[in-house]
């Protein structure tokens, strides 16, 4: 009987350190490619985390020259996510969809942006 007690006490305490380290879903660092309607492609860098409270932030092109996301916003039952931030080319606006939640090393975010003017289409991955 003890071994039984002894066997579920650790079942449960490894099941929630396993379960704690996985983590949000967006949270990493995520790599990709910027492609404007004309064909110009800007590579980019995001690195996302997730507050005590739940909330994301996150950095674009982390570093000495890295610009703080302002607004970071996901709709989880669509996993739609929109991002903005202010670069120095003007303000970046990234729309699109979170696929392959199951996946560590295959997630992806993909869609729409703007930088300032310029328009196109953008996918990152999860590194």
């Amino acid at each position: 009987m003890l071994a039984r007690l002894l066997l579920l006490v650790a079942a449960l305490v490894f099941g929630a350190t396993a379960e704690a380290q996985t983590g949000h879903p967006i949270k990493g660092s995520w790599s990709g490619n910027l492609t404007a309607d004309g064909g110009a492609v800007t590579h980019m860098r995001l690195l996302m985390a997730n507050t005590k409270t739940g909330d994301l932030t996150g950095s674009v092109n982390p570093g000495k020259n890295g610009v703080t996301m302002t607004k970071v916003d996901l709709a989880a039952d669509t996993w739609t996510l929109i991002i903005n931030a202010p670069l120095k080319e003007g303000a970046l606006v990234l729309t699109g969809k979170v696929s392959n939640l199951g996946s560590w090393t295959n997630r992806k975010y993909t869609g729409t942006y703007t930088l300032g003017s310029q328009k196109g289409k953008f996918e990152f991955r999860i590194n």
